[in-house]
């Protein structure tokens, strides 16, 4: 089984920048706060790097035994094992994030958990704290003597917008990831040149960086059918960059950015990267071997993670 570092970028709005979500989420992994039903837990570090913020998603499993199959002599039994009390199944995955860009690298192996359910639990964790904020600032403005309705209105005004993310992926990647979606509801591409059948808009052509178009699908639009005709029309296109949004499996918005860059900057044999984390304390997973492969990646491929995501 491999280990793979995936890329992906991350947004977050001025009114709630991302080192504010970071550094809450920093203080919330200190009580080691469950984030989820699934028994995951979210790990965040804001200091020990100057360039990165460092993350561990750890996942509990509620199994209390697992089975190994045993050699004997010209055949093969099924032991099952008992954990001890003190002891649980766990799932890793570590990542980092470039603090200035956005961009970062996801650590992820088979039946993990996945890119889009890890950068989830930080994009819940945004909307509760900008919630947070609103409730706070309509306190105040109400104490202060303005009716709750105008206080409502105002404190929308203050902290508004979304969290927001995208995996990197390569154009000959494209299809491969696309047949993960349940639903694919739309395309985005950005062109190079004013397109000739835009004729209201010819006076502009001149002038003209670069043209959006975006194709929104129908609901009952099966995926498999959207696959083709989207990876084919990328590739004839002259397509500066392009996103195709999407719900995977688990029910999770997934935006996909469509990049000429690797969107695999790192493979390793799970055995091994298993054995450089051996009891390894939780309190100190931003001094794992793992992350130091994460940042000496990122470092590698600098011209991805330290240029804004547009």
């Amino acid at each position: 089984m491999l280990v793979r570092f995936l890329g992906f970028s991350v947004k977050s709005p001025p009114s709630i920048p991302l080192n504010k979500v970071m550094e809450d989420l920093e203080q919330k992994s200190n009580n080691y706060e469950q984030f989820d039903e699934a028994g995951r837990f979210l790990f965040v570090d804001t200091h020990s790097d100057d360039n990165y913020y460092l993350g561990l998603i750890v996942t509990v499993k509620n199994q209390r035994t697992f089975c190994e199959l045993r050699e004997t002599g010209t055949s093969f039994k099924v032991r099952v094992n008992q954990l001890d009390a003190n002891s649980n199944i766990m799932e890793f995955n570590f990542f980092v994030i470039n603090k200035d860009s956005g961009v970062g690298l996801y650590q992820h192996y088979h039946q993990s958990c996945s890119i889009g359910q890890g950068i989830n639990l930080i994009k819940k964790h945004f909307a509760k704290l900008k919630d947070l904020k609103r409730k706070v600032k309509k306190e105040e403005l109400i104490a202060s003597g303005t009716l709750p309705n105008k206080a409502e209105k105002k404190v929308k005004k203050i902290f508004k917008g979304f969290f927001k993310w995208e995996i990197l992926v390569r154009k000959d990647k494209l299809a491969e990831v696309l047949s993960e979606l349940e639903r694919i509801k739309a395309l985005e591409i950005d062109l190079a040149y004013l397109e000739p059948d835009s004729k209201e808009f010819g006076q502009l052509s001149g002038f003209v960086r670069k043209q959006r178009r975006k194709f929104s699908f129908i609901k009952k639009a099966n995926p498999y059918n959207l696959i083709q005709p989207i990876v084919s029309a990328v590739n004839k296109s002259d397509t500066k960059s392009g996103r195709v949004f999407g719900i995977d499996d688990q029910g999770v918005d997934r935006i996909i950015k469509i990049q000429n860059n690797p969107d695999n900057f790192g493979e390793f044999d799970y055995d091994e990267v298993a054995t450089h984390i051996n009891n390894l304390d939780v309190s100190d997973f931003k001094e794992s071997w793992i992350i130091h492969k994460l940042k000496e990646a990122c470092e590698n491929n600098s011209s991805t993670f330290k240029a804004k995501i547009k």
